[in-house]
């Protein structure tokens, strides 16, 4: 380990107080560091060295998905530590400071890597790139968003609802999960078709292969929303052709090795399953 970059979420003073300790720490192990607020005018926030060997976020999975982006492209592992609710792409805010830069310094951790989506507008020519999700919303001023959806060439159903999720196995415990779609493994190669209050019963939650390309064609009269990782606000013109597909960029996840500690572990732990309400 011979460099490292932390981000820190500004409004949270303790992600802040614990980022200039590890600053310390790691200066003292003789380990080039540096590091910034999200979102920051900074040099350490608009630009992380391309042979950074670790980027450490410190906020919610809010946090995480707005610092990703600033190495995704350059295959840069990431640790996020929690300081939020959730927390399940910034999970380890549950151990002290001085177990975890052991974790990092002896390189007591795995990478995973995941899967990203990137969508392609035909209209303006643009990529929109995503770590958990890509989601179509209706405007305000029309009652439903009208969408055909095709699977590659074939022609899957038209969508007649609030709007509609596209996830990653990363991204199916965030948004996908509260609009009624499934939690999927995130070492499943496949991606997730979810709608938000569809019109009809018969509109259900799909999974495809994350080897297919996913085309949305607007069948509507009024302009619409689209979200990547619930940021990246773009507004679209009626009748606008949308190109999902797996991204040629991976997230390069940091799981330290804890015993015991695994997805379903943080999935009972975060979601309480199998827990009994308090009466």
């Amino acid at each position: 380990m011979k460099k490292v970059h932390i981000f820190y979420n500004p409004l949270k003073p303790e992600a802040k107080r614990t980022a200039t300790e590890l600053n310390e720490i790691f200066k003292r192990h003789y380990i080039n560091s540096k590091f910034a607020e999200t979102e920051s005018s900074s040099s350490a926030w608009l630009e992380v060295d391309a042979d950074t060997d670790l980027l450490i976020v410190l906020g919610g999975d809010g946090t995480f998905l707005k610092a990703a982006p600033q190495v995704l492209s350059k295959a840069i592992p990431i640790l996020g530590v929690n300081f939020g609710h959730l927390g399940f792409l910034s999970e380890f805010g549950d151990i002290p400071l001085t177990e975890l830069v052991q974790f990092i310094i002896d390189g007591d951790y795995s990478v995973e890597e995941r899967s990203t989506l990137s969508a392609y507008i035909e209209d303006t020519d643009e990529y929109y790139y995503a770590i958990n999700d890509i989601t179509l919303n209706r405007s305000h001023y029309s009652n439903l968003l009208y969408t055909d959806i095709y699977i590659a060439n074939d022609f899957l159903h038209s969508l007649r609802g609030d709007g509609l999720i596209i996830c990653t196995p990363t991204g199916s415990t965030a948004y996908a999960v509260s609009a009624g779609g499934a939690v999927m493994d995130p070492n499943l190669s496949a991606f997730q078709i979810v709608p938000i209050a569809p019109h009809s019963l018969n509109s259900r939650p799909h999974v495809v292969s994350d080897q297919s390309e996913i085309r949305l064609e607007s069948r509507d009269y009024l302009s619409f929303f689209l979200h990547a990782d619930g940021r990246d606000l773009v507004e679209l013109k009626p009748k606008s052709r949308i190109l999902i597909k797996k991204s040629p960029y991976a997230l390069k996840l940091v799981k330290l090795n804890i015993e015991g500690r695994n997805f379903y572990s943080v999935l009972r732990e975060k979601l309480q399953w199998g827990s009994i309400a308090k009466q």
